[in-house]
Parts: structure tokens; sequence; C-alpha cells
């Protein structure tokens, strides 16, 4: 692979490290890892495919909770390690801390939209309403967010969940969401939005 990615490739990248997803360093350069239940297998070998130049490899684990004593299966994609993510490492990282990138509302699309929610959302079984798991992010950062989502016209608010915050897709805007992103999710993640 040459030293650039594809539109969709960037954008399953830039969707998955707004999500879950993290770049790791692997000797002088980086990769790309994601690590989801067993249960979101489809998905994260859509991913695979999505990334196949960057020859992603799929191992799956099994661990045993300490205090349930349960045992969880999971599924880790790892690309390539490659320079190809170093464009990457600063516009998601600050130091080894992942952040929201302060251009974020020049890049967004809704193909990455798309798969930051099937990475990170949650559909409210109450109402029409959506949540973007965002805790980690500072409540700076869920302005950027806010900004970013205007800018698709998607209206949302900053909600405390425990001791963090949160982005809140609420019901007058989830038309609009689904309208953008489900062209873009995978039949085993659409419950995302349903």
């Amino acid at each position: 692979m040459d030293n650039t990615v594809g539109s969709q490739q960037r954008n399953i990248i830039s969707g998955t490290l707004l999500g879950d997803g993290f770049l790791e360093r692997n000797g002088r350069f980086v990769r790309l890892v994601v690590d989801h239940s067993a249960s979101q297998e489809a998905y994260v070998r859509w991913k695979a495919e999505g990334l196949a130049p960057l020859r992603s490899s799929i191992p799956f684990k099994r661990r045993i909770d300490p205090q349930n004593q349960q045992t969880y299966s999971h599924c880790i994609l790892r690309t390539h390690t490659t320079p190809l993510f170093e464009k990457f490492v600063s516009l998601f990282y600050r130091g080894k801390q992942k952040c929201v990138p302060e251009n974020l509302p020049a890049m967004i699309n809704p193909q990455m939209l798309a798969v930051w929610i099937m990475d990170d959302g949650y559909r409210r079984n109450d109402c029409n309403a959506l949540r973007l798991n965002t805790q980690s992010y500072t409540f700076a950062e869920q302005k950027i967010i806010q900004r970013t989502l205007a800018k698709l016209l998607i209206t949302l608010t900053i909600q405390k969940h425990k001791t963090h915050f949160v982005v809140y897709v609420p019901s007058q805007s989830m038309s609009r969401l689904r309208t953008l992103v489900q062209p873009f999710l995978i039949p085993s993640m659409a419950y995302k939005l349903a």
C-alpha cells in the first residue's frame, strides 16, 4: 500500500478512533487495534475487510472476569504496523491520551459518524434517542462533538452520566441521524438505531 488511504479506509479509521479503537506503537510505527465482544464478530470482520490493504488479523480471546468468574469471548482486530498511521496519531492523540481532533467539524461525514455509532452508540430503550458513549472525553471535547454534529444538522445535548459527560441525540434529531447513517450501517449493527 502507498502512503495514502482511501476515503472509506479513512472514515473507518477515524470513526473507530472516535469510538472504541486505539493506536498502539509497535516498534518504530503504530497499528490500529480494536477489541469487541465476540458477538460483534461480523462488525470486526467488516472493519478488517475495509482495511484489507493494512493486512488486519483477528485473533479470538477468552478472559475470566475476576469479580464474577464469568468467561467473556472477544475478537481483536490488529492492523499491520505502518507509518501511514502517524497522521492519525497527530490528529487523535495529545501525548499518549486519545482526544477529539479540533478540526473534527471539517472532517466529519456520514460514513465516519456511522462507524462511530456502531462502536459507541447506545439506542435508548425507553425513548427514541441515542447516546454516544463519550465518557472518556473532556467537556471541551464534548463541545467540539456538539459543533461537529451541528454541521450535519443534528442537534444534541451534553449530559452528565454518572461522573462523566456524554452526548445525547434527542428524538427530534433521530430521523435526520438515521437518514444520514443508515446507508453505512452493516446489518448486524442496525440495532444501534432500530
